[in-house]
């Protein structure tokens, strides 16, 4: 995976600014951006971390790395970072809001695309609930989103998808790290960071914080308690129950026949080779025969499948009739045109007053004056020709909302849903019965045929006898292993419905029990996350020691110090020579400190598995000159994207022809002032080279 392309926008000192990669290759795999010190080098890095992460991200860019923040903490200093991120111009020009578009190709040469929006008022003033983000996967741009979810629930949803497709924020300071942040890192005990790197690698950070909010969950006295009679959660408790006790059955007799039908079908294929080798002729008929049983019967059983998934779904929707559809689908595109004509007039009417300002200013220049009430009556017709402007509304614009709870994109994909459901209809239904009832006649004739094979040996009706009766039996066990199958699958979402119910209401019933009850529960969940925290860490332990010692022996200046990283299950450190001993009694460099932190950080995103791109701001830091090379070879010998972004007095000279065979792409950031504001700009070129080479 690698990031192909970043686009900014009114973000920080960039009005607009865009930068592409190429793919990385086996020997190529550096991209180089330069910037001085205060020309918008960290703007960006920051710009690819609250993209990708939103507020999940601060952290990393507060330089606190390894830890977490409280929640109200975090939101309001998020807030406050975000004010400050929009560009001092945009407002000015009345536009409210800045983005980070990141476009990712994955293993599949497939591209995933994020765009995060903030908005603000006039005022530059963050407003959280209008923050956006877009994922669009595939060359198609296949949008992917929430739903329905809000809050939260949704900001979960997308902090899920993130992970799975791209990194969990616990890992992210692994991938994306400021290069100073190491040298103060370093001089933390190495047990600690050690610890810290494991847990970041297995997430426990989220787990930490479970916990943390459970104990203080449990500290909490709630005054108010719904009226929630326990016979409403007894009552789901029994259907519960009952769904479960119905699915067990099923799964029983699901485990009962699924070795019967093993048994079966091996007994088939002994008897059809036993009945094969009585003659060459027989042999081919009957394999030929038998495999035709089974692509028959595989056949229907995945047309009835089809069916029933139709019956349940695409039909049932059918059913409600072209006009429904047809007058749901206006609606919807109506609301739409509503909410962009709404959306169209806030944005003129922010500027009303600023242009009833400038009429009433240039009214002070006519000679002669104009009385006080001539001046009202101007300014009322401008107010009137500017009402003018939004109204009426388009003709297709609906009077109100009658689906408030969808967005636009939303909208589009149920406009988009009822447009497929246009083309099924009855012809396709009909062919899809002609399909399993000819399988099902090819099938009843094929089995007629076996059963009509002239027999080649002694005993060989009985054989015949058996192996119809066989393929009968498993005929039907097939069937009947489908309908369990499906039914078991209707009723796990039965299931997980009742639980969600129960959870909500027994949440709501809770809190009209003791308040000790409450905190007690809490506690042991707290308790035994607790447990899991502490054994997952140990299991990390070697991984994580011998990826070590390999980075650590790339880069370290003096190669045959440090012979091996050992830590224990406690996380203690020892640097090991060749003679075995701990060479943590003698004093380290700052450098050699560095190089361990550099060590971990490479070895915790190795053992991760995650192909994700490198981001590292001030790459060389505060590395002494001894160890900088030894840290840029070990960088270029990644099999994935690095991007480096570097000042002046960093990756340059010896250090950039050091690694120059494995450069892709080099860019270098402007910065002039237009006023009392700074604007950065990206073109592809370099410290030490001319204008305009790439």
């Amino acid at each position: 995976m690698y990031i192909s392309q970043i686009t900014l926008r009114d973000w920080k000192a960039y009005t607009t600014a865009n930068f592409e990669f190429p793919a990385p290759s086996s020997d190529k795999n550096i991209i180089l951006i330069g910037a001085p010190n205060g020309y918008g080098k960290t703007s960006l890095f920051e710009a690819i971390v609250l993209g990708m992460f939103g507020r999940d991200g601060l952290p990393l860019i507060a330089r606190s790395p390894f830890s977490g923040g409280d929640k109200e903490r975090l939101a309001t200093s998020y807030k406050a970072f975000l004010e400050k991120a929009l560009h001092r111009g945009a407002t000015q020009a009345g536009r409210n809001s800045c983005s980070v578009k990141l476009t990712f190709i994955d293993d599949d040469d497939e591209p995933l695309e994020i765009q995060r929006i903030w908005h603000f008022n006039d005022a530059g003033i963050y407003r959280p609930q209008d923050e956006e983000i877009h994922i669009f996967q595939g060359t198609t741009r296949k949008a992917v989103g929430a739903g329905a979810l809000q809050g939260n629930e949704r900001a979960d949803w997308f902090r899920e998808f993130i992970a799975e497709n791209l990194l969990p924020f616990t890992l992210a300071h692994f991938f994306m790290f400021d290069g100073e942040q190491v040298s103060v890192l370093a001089e933390r005990e190495m047990s600690a960071q050690v610890r810290s790197g494991i847990e970041g690698l297995l997430g426990i950070p989220v787990l930490k914080t479970l916990a943390k909010d459970l104990r203080a969950y449990a500290e909490v006295r709630r005054k108010d308690s719904p009226n929630v009679s326990d016979k409403t959660i007894e009552k789901l408790e029994l259907d519960r129950h009952q769904l479960t006790f119905e699915h067990d059955k099923k799964a029983e007799r699901f485990a009962e026949i699924e070795p019967t039908l093993t048994e079966l079908k091996e007994e088939r294929e002994h008897l059809t080779r036993e009945l094969a080798s009585f003659g060459a002729g027989s042999q081919a008929l009957l394999q030929e025969q038998f495999e035709q049983i089974k692509n028959y019967e595989r056949s229907i059983e995945q047309g009835r499948s089809q069916l029933e998934e139709l019956m349940m779904k695409d039909i049932a929707l059918a059913l409600s009739g072209l006009g429904l559809r047809e007058s749901v689908k206006e609606r919807l595109a109506s609301e739409t045109v509503r909410e962009r004509w709404e959306s169209g007039r806030k944005q003129g009417d922010s500027n009303l007053e600023r242009f009833i300002g400038a009429v009433d200013s240039g009214m002070e220049a006519i000679d002669p004056a104009l009385s006080e009430s001539q001046r009202g009556g101007v300014l009322d017709s401008a107010r009137a020709a500017w009402e003018k402007l939004w109204y009426p509304p388009p003709d297709n614009c609906a009077e109100d909302y009658l689906h408030p709870y969808l967005n636009e994109l939303e909208r589009s994909k149920v406009i988009d849903r009822l447009n497929e459901l246009d083309e099924l209809g009855a012809p396709a239904i009909v062919e899809l019965l002609n399909v399993i009832a000819t399988n099902e006649e090819a099938l009843k004739r094929l089995q007629d045929e076996v059963t009509r094979t002239e027999a080649v040996a002694p005993h060989v009706d009985k054989k015949r006898e058996r192996l119809t009766q066989l393929n009968g039996e498993i005929q039907q066990l097939d069937q009947e292993i489908g309908a369990l199958k499906r039914e078991m699958s209707a009723l796990e979402s039965q299931i997980n419905q009742k639980n969600t119910d129960l959870t909500k209401l027994a949440g709501q019933w809770d809190q009209a029990k003791p308040s000790v009850r409450r905190a007690m529960r809490a506690l042991k969940v707290a308790s035994m996350v607790d447990d899991i925290v502490a054994k997952a860490v140990p299991s990390q332990i070697d991984a994580i020691a011998a990826a070590m010692t390999e980075a650590h022996r790339s880069m370290a200046h003096k190669k045959d110090l440090v012979e091996r990283i050992a830590i224990d299950e406690n996380c203690d450190v020892k640097l090991l020579n060749t003679d075995g001993m701990d060479l943590r009694g003698y004093d380290l460099s700052a450098g050699e400190k560095q190089i361990f932190t550099q060590a971990l950080i490479s070895a915790v995103s190795s053992v991760s598995g995650r192909g994700f791109p490198m981001v590292v701001d001030t790459p060389l830091g505060r590395l002494d000159i001894e160890h900088r090379k030894g840290v840029l070879n070990h960088l270029v010998q990644r099999e994935h994207q690095v991007i480096l972004l570097s000042t002046n007095t960093e990756v340059v000279g010896e250090y950039l022809r050091e690694i120059a065979p494995h450069v892709q792409k080099k860019y270098l950031v402007n910065f002039e002032r237009v006023g009392d504001i700074g604007q950065s700009s990206a073109r592809p070129g370099y410290f030490e080279e001319p204008e305009g080479v790439a």
